[in-house]
């Protein structure tokens, strides 16, 4: 959690009402400069809470936390999500089969945001509810679970840049090692609702994308270069993208329509993110 004070109460309460009858860990990592670590001590005193000074990404909050868990499954969430009641008890039924690594669906937490509609497909239009189980080459790691063994075998999430997910995940694929998808794995998502903010997260993160994509890849100069030239392509790679799983999934049709502009703009930040990313260079970020 970064400076989650206004959503992890939600988030943790969802994690305290779920319906197995199985034991599990709560495990808060958090590196917020607001109130969050004192609201969490204060309200959920049961929650096993670890405060960091220093802002920590998504990967290295999540290394750390796998650092300290207990159990054989560990399964991610954001603080800015809410999990289904059932939730718990259906990451555990799909880890009885041997997949190593088990995703879910992310639907909309902030239905009434006209920007929040366009940050969610900018985000997470490739695992919107509805869709049928199969499986994917990504899946975002708000909704991610795994067995410990995975991380014991091919080591830990990228440290120090984000889009630490992405880059695990291809590293899963080359050994061969796909992600399941499972319907039932529902979290609800409290997207970006402030337009500033939201173009500058596309931004940013498009060109963290870059410099992991760079890095996972072995771009040679040549390949950065032929990225960079022909990176005014990608919001409209990225529009299809979007389109066709709007297609398939028709779920929040009339929503993706109505937030076409934004979500335009939105891909259009991204992109320019990715492009400044291909600039400059290669992520720093360490596998600990």
């Amino acid at each position: 959690s970064y400076n989650a004070e206004k959503t992890i109460g939600n988030c943790i309460s969802s994690l305290e009402n779920q319906t197995t009858d199985k034991s599990f860990e709560i495990i808060v990592v958090d590196s917020s400069i607001d109130g969050t670590a004192k609201f969490v001590e204060k309200i959920f005193p049961e929650v096993r809470l670890y405060r960091f000074s220093e802002r920590k990404f998504c990967g290295d909050a999540r290394n750390f936390g796998i650092s300290v868990a207990n159990g054989e499954i560990i399964a991610f969430i954001d603080a800015d999500c809410i999990a289904n009641r059932n939730w718990a008890k259906e990451i555990i039924n799909a880890h009885k089969t041997p997949q190593p690594a088990i995703g879910g669906p992310i639907a909309n937490g902030n239905p009434d945001s006209y920007i929040g509609w366009a940050a969610y497909f900018c985000e997470f239009s490739q695992w919107m509810p509805n869709r049928e189980a199969g499986w994917q080459k990504d899946i975002a790691g708000a909704n991610m679970s795994y067995k410990r063994k995975v991380f014991q075998e091919y080591g830990l999430f990228l440290e120090k840049t984000y889009c630490s997910d992405t880059e695990f995940h291809w590293r899963l694929e080359q050994k061969s090692h796909r992600l399941r998808f499972e319907p039932s794995i529902l979290i609800f998502h409290q997207n970006i609702d402030k337009f500033g903010k939201f173009l500058k997260h596309e931004f940013v993160h498009g060109r963290f994308f870059a410099r992991v994509r760079m890095k996972a890849q072995n771009f040679s100069n040549l390949r950065r270069l032929v990225y960079t030239v022909f990176s005014f392509l990608i919001p409209l790679k990225l529009f299809i993208k979007i389109v066709l799983n709007n297609s398939k999934n028709r779920i929040y049709l009339y929503h993706f329509l109505k937030s076409l502009p934004l979500l335009t703009l939105g891909l259009i930040s991204w992109s320019l993110g990715e492009c400044v990313g291909y600039i400059g260079g290669r992520a720093n970020g360490k596998n600990s």
